[in-house]
């Protein structure tokens, strides 16, 4: 009997902490149950924040915070440079025949530079230097022209034409003269213009870089700067015949801050550049000069293709392919 007695109250004890146990559970389920049912509720509501999101268009803070919280560079979807596949343009007829009216100004305040990322010539002013047949009510002014290359004659370009790429690209970037200064015009839908022209590795010295390529060796480094009195920028704009044939597009810088107000023309035909000269940009530096590893960084001033994501790229020219034309007239 004693025997007996014990084992029931053993058993008493455990039924009496499994008891205790399932109450402990009811009460930090119930405790638990609204953060963990909000938690999932957030969840749920995920996809319907982004959709909405994106539907509705977040403005510029909303996407930054969203990027942020994603771990991506950027949500922009007008960036730079991309891939342009002829077939797949859009023939603009109001783009065809169109011209190009310059007369850059050769003495002022320029300056050439090397910011580490690319060599630049600078100009001051807000003479009206450009005037475009397509957009007759605006007039720009050349403020700056910077040089894209690599180290070898098809991989140097930013903008490629069906994946293919050239030695070299230069950007001639225009300020609408609406606009006092670049950084106005940067915020404007209309406010910059940046003509990319590529540049094809050739045997001959082009006479038309000479007088840059012989600055090289002043700002070979980076945070160098020379100033100078007189240029002749025309050199620089390819002859009317070679530009006949372009493609327009909405996008962006293709340096640091990547603003998306850049409306870019990609003329079709390359302007010849030495391999002689093409070495001599290579050999600019990225580094300072007081660095220790300076004569080692070589400068990589390109950015990688970026997505077209839909957009419309005109061409001024009905492509071999025959693309469709889809309206874009005045």
């Amino acid at each position: 009997m004693s025997n007996s007695a014990g084992s029931m109250a053993f058993f008493s004890q455990i039924q009496g902490g499994i008891q205790q146990l399932k109450q402990k559970t009811t009460e930090f389920a119930e405790q638990a149950a609204p953060s963990i049912g909000a938690s999932l509720n957030s969840l749920k509501e995920a996809p319907k924040f982004m959709e909405n999101a994106f539907k509705s268009g977040l403005n510029k803070v909303k996407l930054d915070s969203l990027g942020k919280v994603l771990n991506v560079p950027s949500l922009g979807r007008c960036q730079s440079p991309i891939d342009i596949v002829p077939v797949i343009t859009t023939f603009g007829e109001h783009l065809q025949n169109a011209h190009f009216e310059v007369a850059y100004e050769r003495n002022g305040e320029f300056k050439a530079a090397n910011d580490g990322n690319s060599v630049w010539l600078l100009r001051d002013g807000n003479a009206s230097e450009l005037a475009i047949s397509f957009i007759p009510e605006e007039q720009y002014h050349l403020d700056a022209v910077n040089f894209h290359w690599a180290t070898e004659p098809m991989n140097g370009s930013e903008h490629t034409i069906g994946g293919v790429g050239y030695a070299g690209e230069m950007h001639l970037i225009h300020r609408n003269t609406r606009f006092a200064t670049m950084a106005e015009a940067l915020k404007q839908p209309n406010g910059v213009i940046a003509i990319a022209v590529f540049l094809n590795e050739s045997h001959d010295d082009n006479a038309a870089f000479a007088p840059f390529i012989d600055i090289l060796p002043s700002i070979h480094y980076k945070g160098s700067e020379c100033k100078l009195c007189s240029f002749d920028f025309q050199e620089f704009f390819p002859p009317a015949e070679k530009t006949k044939e372009f493609w327009l597009y909405e996008g962006s810088e293709t340096v640091e801050p990547f603003r998306e107000t850049i409306n870019w023309i990609v003329i079709r035909a390359a302007m010849p550049i030495s391999s002689s000269q093409l070495d001599k940009l290579r050999a600019v530096r990225a580094g300072c000069y007081d660095e220790e590893t300076s004569d080692k960084l070589a400068m990589k001033p390109l950015r990688e293709i970026q997505p077209a994501n839909s957009r419309t790229v005109l061409s001024s020219f009905r492509s071999v392919a025959g693309a469709p034309d889809l309206g874009f007239r005045q």
